[in-house]
């Protein structure tokens, strides 16, 4: 039996991925809770971006490799009556990861390409109007927030229903210029995902008006978009535990197995059932363990970088808008009465 903590850092792996990794870093499993939201207008572009491009998506899931494999051992090791009354659509199967260990390199971008938004985004705008014969001095304070969206899409990997996730470090052009973005981004393995974090602007200024003339002062913010492919190398191996029970447990059934994952997805393989592209998983058998390269895109829009403009212009006439007609008569909109 093999230990699950075997370190594999140093085997040699045929190259699947058009290129070597040299480091590998331990990826610890993290559940990612997200709140849904509304799709925002810039985050649906990005997404018709990335969708326009996912033809041959080849995501295999590894909870229904190793239900195939528990289904298939349960029909081949049924023994008794008890057992073979029970019909498959009446158990249910519950899988064990545990004892399975993944190990992730560190994500490579490749294919990059950063496009300044040509438009940039007005956050506030405001107008200061001087109707004198002197220069006037105006505060112009305000603060804004915009999205900043951070979007991955898988062409090739895996999912699992317990938690796990691929670690993405942001290449540095993106950290430089896309302030307050986080270092690492934890995407659930195989599950195309899209974050949007609020980023906040603010603007301190000062607004001096020439006599009779209007100022027109707006804060805008100018954005980036990144794309790139991505690929991260995962490797994982141990072994998987499954209890197979009757439904509601409603006649007390239950079944115990447990096998080695790396046995498992050998056999997978060799008879093509699980859903897998040529090459997309490899099995090192001398330490049991499992090798697969994850591919995807990815896109982020952030602002990076604040202007306040101003313009001014001279008043119109203010005798044009002068009229004959009354002032409005003071109407209150309710009597107090004093109580004594």
């Amino acid at each position: 039996m093999m230990s699950a903590t075997t370190d594999i850092s140093n085997i040699n792996f045929t190259d699947i991925s058009g290129r070597t990794t040299e480091r590998l870093i331990q990826n610890i499993p993290t559940l990612i809770n997200q709140r849904k939201s509304p799709m925002t207008l810039q985050r649906q572009e990005i997404k018709e971006r990335l969708d326009a491009g996912s033809h041959n998506k080849t995501i295999v899931d590894l909870d229904e490799i190793i239900e195939k494999w528990v289904w298939k051992m349960w029909e081949l090791t049924k023994r008794s009556r008890e057992e073979s009354k029970y019909r498959r659509e009446e158990l249910d199967i519950k899988l064990n990861w545990k004892r399975v260990n993944f190990w992730q390199s560190e994500a490579t971008f490749t294919r990059s390409a950063q496009l300044r938004i040509p438009k940039s985004q007005i956050l506030f705008k405001t107008h200061f109007s001087n109707n004198t014969d002197r220069e006037q001095e105006y505060s112009l304070r305000a603060q804004r927030s915009t999205i900043t969206t951070l979007s991955f899409q898988f062409m090739r990997g895996f999912t699992k229903e317990k938690e796990g996730c691929v670690v993405f470090k942001l290449p540095n052009e993106v950290l430089e210029v896309g302030g307050g973005l986080r270092h690492e981004q934890r995407v659930e393995y195989g599950r195309d995902s899209t974050f949007e974090t609020q980023m906040l602007w603010s603007a301190d200024s000062t607004i001096r008006v020439a006599p009779n003339s209007k100022a027109n002062a707006e804060l805008c913010i100018t954005e980036e978009e990144y794309s790139a492919d991505f690929s991260a190398e995962v490797r994982f191996s141990g072994r998987i535990s499954a209890m197979i029970s009757t439904r509601n447990n409603t006649g007390g059934y239950y079944k115990y197995m447990e096998g080695d994952l790396a046995t498992i997805f050998s056999d997978a393989l060799r008879s093509g059932n699980c859903g897998a592209s040529p090459g997309q998983f490899e099995v090192h058998e001398q330490t049991q363990t499992i090798r697969t390269v994850m591919l995807g895109k990815c896109a982020f829009r952030y602002g990076i970088e604040q202007h306040v403009n101003v313009e001014q212009e001279k008043l119109t006439n203010l005798s044009s808008t002068i009229t004959n007609e009354p002032p409005p008569k003071y109407r209150p909109v309710f009597t107090s009465h004093n109580i004594h």
